[in-house]
């Protein structure tokens, strides 16, 4: 039977073409003799290899045939044209290796100079009946192209409108000429020379999009100031020794195999082919892995990984390729994929369906793959833990006293508030607000298992911002006291409380001998979760080979709080690594969103320094616009306007998101769009909230909180609301130690970073009044 590779093409075929497409590859896969698939060769190609098929009578696929010794043939499938395109493609387009990269790759060669003409068009085999060939699909334009780059703004918003636009310096205009980035880099001589005069993101961006892949990824790090060797590791690149005028079938066949960026192995799995092929035009990365990601989803680790990444950089990209690798590897395994969110978890769950149907996708402690919060493992283990395991648990956590655990408190302000008021403390007022106590509370006092005053006093407190000398501990120890009792009384817990018992559970298990229930834990959102989590995730599964990985970006931490990963028994020393090329921003939204970091500096989980200055996007599109309103009316009605412009581009409602930063906010702008018309093709639209996003209708759009459009993703964004009244936002500083206001506010920034770094073309900006803090200046 055949093998097949695929290429990730750029051009685009509808959707009654692609089942054609898929039938006939599926064909390819069981026979490549069979007649009605008319594989033929061309006469004076360019590259002998190459083939032509019939999809049907009006469309060909072209493809490449590789002889390997000892294998069948061995198809690389490089698109599908209509019929006098695909002709001429097949005779001009060589498949090659870079001997510099040595990566395959397509090149033009132009036609021969003698054209002939090599594949008539022949009677279908298809069923008898007229056929009516799809249309064309009409040129898409970039984003740099959108009709909605300027769009009409009404009333005085539209003399506030800006263009935020972030300094860009081409890196290799110093050090780089054309012939070395040819001899040294394999870029092709225009292709350098026309990236050596970029002057810009977008210009260096046309010049990527016309290169080979791996030729523009290259271009991209060297543009970024990166050393070629730097470069070359990041894509796992191997120069090879260029041999004759075509490399050997052996050579390219062996490159592709190990993960060429641009190509995705299939072989004769008609599974694989089926998610290939769906998702080539508009989920790409679902199975083009670019070598730096599939190395990690891939890759064997000696015990817990730890990968980080800025937004867009492909995280939970590796963590859903990860773990169908681990299930294939070994269908037996416990595997748990999990993530901070209900929402973010259900989104898991969807993606892992959508990239391998046949995945089993099970309850935990099952062979396969569970899906679940930690909430929710917490709840399990607890729920089917025997009542002396539960007592042995709670009195090791909590102290004396039996708690049946039957209630959850999931909002714990009010509870902290009754006990100070119970209590009374001698301390200054900061030190009894709720959040303060919370944070004392979880990431020291359970992270300890502390469950007296001696131990508390004594316990050390490094990573906060208060200092607590011997009297304050005694006297916020009453709180927690009574915090504790109240919740007793009640038979409650708080959800940190029980993902610490549950994890003691664990740890008193694995003291007796009994198995885990869990092989392999794969971690997504990793910065958001507390101390009483990374416990639970330690003790789940034993440690050894694969046991933990971990994908995180600490300057998306809008939950959690700072979290050294050592102090909870996970040691990834030596086994960390990081991410930098972004797959969904364009550069242009990229630099906004990263500079709204500034300022700040920022420890990862390892307590080392978090760069953000070295991420890279792939896209290009229009720079940020901000509006500055006189008042919400205002700004609304601009928002409204730009949404219009977005519209009537051609982008659909579903991929316009609207984000505000409080759920109050979030109210007020939807009655004020409740009754605007955005489109005159659409009528009204009708926003929503995230928890109602699942049952959006195709012309409504969603507007949600900045911190529910985590993890997801929008072709146009409007950021509303960031005055300087609205972030930061106040509440989040009341009654807060002056200690613990600049974590607040890098909370703050990294909740602006989120909202923004979710806009897949366009990013929009706006505010009423004077502009926030938070925001760059440009």
């Amino acid at each position: 039977m055949p093998f097949v590779s695929m290429a990730s093409t750029k051009n685009k075929v509808d959707g009654s073409i692609k089942k054609r497409i898929y039938d006939f590859l599926q064909k390819l896969q069981v026979d490549d003799t069979a007649p009605g698939l008319h594989i033929e060769p061309m006469k004076e190609p360019q590259d002998r290899r190459v083939r032509t098929g019939r999809v049907t009578q009006e469309w060909r696929a072209v493809l490449y045939k590789m002889e390997v010794p000892g294998e069948d043939a061995h198809y690389v499938y490089y698109g599908t044209w209509h019929h006098d395109e695909a002709i001429r493609i097949a005779r001009s387009t060589v498949l090659r290796l870079n001997p510099a990269l040595g990566t395959p790759e397509f090149e033009d060669r132009g036609a021969p100079q003698t054209p002939q003409e090599d594949v008539a068009p022949q009677q279908t085999d298809l069923p008898s009946g007229p056929e009516a060939p799809p249309e064309t699909p009409p040129e898409e334009p970039t984003s740099g192209e959108s009709a909605s780059m300027e769009p009409a703004l009404e009333g005085a918003a539209a003399a506030g409108a800006t263009t935020a636009t972030v300094p860009w310096t081409n890196a290799l205009s110093t050090g780089w000429t054309a012939d070395a980035l040819h001899e040294q880099g394999g870029i092709n001589p225009d292709l350098a020379a026309r990236a050596l005069a970029a002057t810009s993101q977008a210009e260096l961006s046309a010049v990527i999009d016309d290169a080979p892949e791996s030729q523009g990824l290259v271009l991209l790090g060297l543009a970024n100031g990166e050393t070629l060797d730097h470069v070359r590791e990041d894509l796992h690149l191997s120069p090879v020794e260029e041999g004759a005028e075509f490399s050997t079938d052996q050579q390219v066949v062996d490159a592709i195999r190990r993960g060429s960026a641009g190509f995705a192995y299939v072989g004769d799995s008609d599974e694989e082919l089926r998610t290939a092929l769906e998702s080539m035009d508009i989920d790409r990365w679902r199975v083009f892995l670019h070598p730096e990601q599939r190395v990690y989803a891939e890759k064997s680790t000696n015990g817990a990984y730890r990968l980080s990444g800025g937004a867009g950089t492909g995280k939970t990209v590796v963590l859903l390729h990860r773990a169908r690798h681990l299930h294939r590897k070994n269908p037996q395994a416990r595997i748990l994929l999990t993530t901070f969110t209900k929402t973010l978890t259900a989104s898991l769950a969807e993606n892992l369906r959508r990239l391998d149907p046949e995945i089993s996708l099970v309850g935990l402690g099952e062979p396969g793959v569970a899906t679940l919060g930690m909430d929710q493992v917490s709840a399990q283990i607890v729920r089917h833990a025997s009542p002396e395991e539960v007592d042995a648990a709670v009195e090791r956590v909590l102290g004396a006293g039996r708690n049946r655990l039957s209630r959850r408190v999931g909002k714990t302000a009010e509870l902290f508030d009754a006990a100070v008021e119970r209590v009374r403390p001698d301390l200054p007022e900061e030190l009894t607000a709720p959040a303060f106590l919370d944070q004392e509370y979880t990431t020291v006092v359970l992270a300890h298992r502390i469950t007296s005053e001696r131990d508390y006093v004594r316990v050390s407190r490094a990573g906060r911002g208060t200092a607590l000398n011997r009297a304050a501990r005694q006297q916020v120890w009453k709180v927690f006291a009574q915090f504790r009792q109240t919740n007793q009384l009640d038979d409650a817990a708080t959800f940190p409380e029980l993902a610490v018992i549950a994890a003691q559970i664990l740890r008193d298990r694995a003291e007796r001998g009994e198995p885990l229930p869990v092989d392999h834990v794969l971690v997504d959102e990793g910065q958001d979760f507390h101390p009483g989590h990374w416990m639970l995730f330690r003790a789940l599964a034993a440690e050894g080979p694969d046991d933990l990985f971990i994908a995180e970006d600490s300057h998306q931490r809008i939950y959690g709080q700072k979290i050294t990963l050592s102090r909870y028994g996970i040691h990834v020393r030596g086994r960390s690594r990081r991410l930098r090329l972004n797959y969904r921003t364009t550069a242009e939204n990229l630099a906004y969103a990263v500079s709204l970091l500034s300022g700040d500096t920022y420890v990862d989980m390892e307590e080392e320094m978090e760069r953000s200055d070295d991420y890279r996007s792939v896209r290009s599109g229009p720079a940020p616009v901000t509006i500055a309103a006189a008042d919400v009316g205002e700004e609304v009605a601009a928002v409204a306007a730009r949404i219009r412009g977005w519209l009537e581009a051609g982008h659909r409602s579903s991929g316009i998101g609207i984000l505000v930063r409080s759920e109050k906010a979030l109210t007020d702008v939807i009655e004020r769009f409740s009754a605007m018309e955005l489109s005159d093709r659409q009528g009204p639209v009708r926003l929503v909230d995230a928890r109602r996003a699942a049952q959006l209708r195709p012309e409504e759009i969603p507007a949600m909180t900045m911190h529910g459009a985590k993890g997801m993703e929008f072709e146009c964004v409007a950021v509303m609301g960031v005055g300087e009244q609205d972030m930061p936002a106040r509440w989040t500083l009341n009654r807060m130690p002056e200690a613990e206001h600049q974590d607040v506010l890098m909370r703050e920034r990294s909740v602006l970073y989120v909202a923004a770094s979710r806009a897949r073309d366009e990013l929009l900006v706006t505010w009423s009044g004077q502009p926030s803090s938070l925001l760059p200046e440009m």
